[in-house]
């Protein structure tokens, strides 16, 4: 149990969603524990959204209203808020979703410094559709190493830790373009150890975008992106694992060749990557 004293930050970044924005900021509000910094990162928008934090941040003294005069990217924004950030701990939270009230309370009631970060799994939101949690369900919390997220993200979207620590790292990589969270995570580990990722679902993902939304992410490929996750942090990947990672991009491309497929079948026990690559060719 972590005492009343420990102030803990939540960013927010945000860009044009003034009115998403307003709910994602009342779920900050409105958690059970009182002692928390609101920073929320403007990304230059041109909706409202600067008269709106304006007022409500001099009302509330725990909203801080932090600004780029010109958009410089949702990576450069997260760290405004995060070396502007005076709380012990820290945690973020994207403008189109929510917090459930106990999520800093769970948080720091479940902190352990032994651990790097702890994350917790979150549900899908979409219109007319029932709520679904991301992760197989657990009730007890899993331990990872640096080793789990090499090739999948599974710390989540959001993390909690010291802030101290994410500041240790240089924040968010301004260069990436995609998997800026899994990126920042998989460093996070790698630098001072395990994580855990807790059975408790505090976290609300809305899947409620218009068509014609342009998420600037889902424009670039996600094979692009997973090669680049690679290339940028070659320190942690040892040369088999990327070897490895290079295959699984090959068979998302659908261009694995034969021998790579019954060799990754082998040694992952796991069948998938053969018919996978029989597959590539029954379709063509």
């Amino acid at each position: 149990m972590i005492e009343q004293s420990s102030k803990v930050s939540v960013y927010i970044s945000t860009h044009n969603r003034l009115d998403r924005l307003k709910r994602a900021l009342n779920s900050v509000v409105n958690q059970d524990y009182n002692n928390i910094e609101i920073l929320v990162c403007d990304d230059a928008s041109s909706d409202g959204t600067y008269d709106y934090m304006t007022e409500r941040a001099t009302k509330d003294p725990r909203i801080i209203y932090l600004r780029n005069e010109n958009n410089k990217g949702a990576c450069a924004t997260r760290n405004l808020g995060i070396f502007y950030a005076t709380g012990k701990f820290i945690t973020g939270l994207d403008d189109d979703d929510e917090f459930t009230s106990d999520r800093i309370s769970n948080f720091l009631n479940s902190w352990d410094d032994r651990y790097s970060f702890i994350c917790c799994n979150f549900i899908n939101r979409y219109p007319n559709i029932n709520d679904k949690a991301y992760y197989a369900t657990h009730n007890k919390a899993l331990i990872f190493d640096h080793k789990k997220i090499l090739f999948e993200n599974e710390a989540s979207n959001q993390i909690f830790t010291l802030t101290s620590r994410l500041k240790d790292i240089g924040g968010f990589d301004v260069s990436v373009r995609r998997l800026q969270d899994w990126d920042t995570w998989l460093r996070l580990s790698f630098t001072f150890g395990d994580f855990v990722r807790l059975p408790h679902v505090t976290y609300i993902m809305n899947h409620d975008h218009l068509p014609t939304e342009n998420r600037v992410s889902r424009e670039y490929k996600i094979t692009d992106a997973l090669l680049e996750l690679v290339h940028r942090n070659h320190f942690i990947y040892s040369k088999k694992e990327k070897e490895y990672m290079f295959f699984l991009v090959s068979t998302m491309q659908k261009n694995a060749d034969f021998k790579r497929s019954i060799y990754w079948s082998i040694k992952n026990m796991n069948v998938k990557f053969f018919i996978k690559y029989l597959l590539q060719y029954t379709h063509q």
